[in-house]
């Protein structure tokens, strides 16, 4: 099955829904829709050009880069540090000795990361952006639309 992506995969079906006022088909038409507003059928999102790299404000200040939140080799030092300062001066130390060198909050660091509640709770149209599967797009004809209006006022006059 393919998924539905926009209205005009429907067909009429959310037109017909709304005319005969069947509230119940027209919810259920309407949930198959992806939320995501460049996968909608009247925006073509133009492709974005990449940034322009900035100044690097750390190395123009002298500034170290803000550490990671996974484990690195030399944290084992860090911790032991922050050991001993808890047993020799208490709370107050250890908050010290942590705000001067920070330790690691969780063992991998990886942003793509999320907890299986989440990712059971996803509808299916962000489960196919987290896999990077992509939509394929038919190219817009504007030659169409004359054509359909043509017919619509066929059907008008006849």
């Amino acid at each position: 099955m393919t998924s539905i992506i926009n209205e005009w995969q429907l067909d009429c079906r959310l037109n017909k829904a709304i005319n005969q006022h069947h509230r119940a088909d027209f919810a259920l038409w309407l949930a198959f829709l992806s939320p995501a507003i460049d996968e909608m059928a009247e925006f073509q999102t133009p492709q974005l050009q990449p940034a322009v790299e900035k100044a690097d404000l750390y190395t123009r200040f002298s500034l170290m880069q803000a550490r990671g939140f996974g484990w690195h080799e030399q944290d084992l030092n860090t911790l032991s540090c922050h050991s001993r300062a808890l047993h020799t001066g208490g709370l107050h130390q250890l908050k010290l000795q942590q705000y001067l060198a920070a330790g690691p909050l969780v063992l991998q660091d990886d942003k793509a990361k999320l907890a299986t509640e989440v990712v059971q709770n996803l509808d299916a149209h962000s489960l196919r952006r987290r896999e990077g599967n992509t939509v394929r797009r038919d190219e817009a004809d504007p030659t169409a639309l004359y054509d359909i209006l043509q017919q619509l006022h066929q059907d008008d006059a006849a």
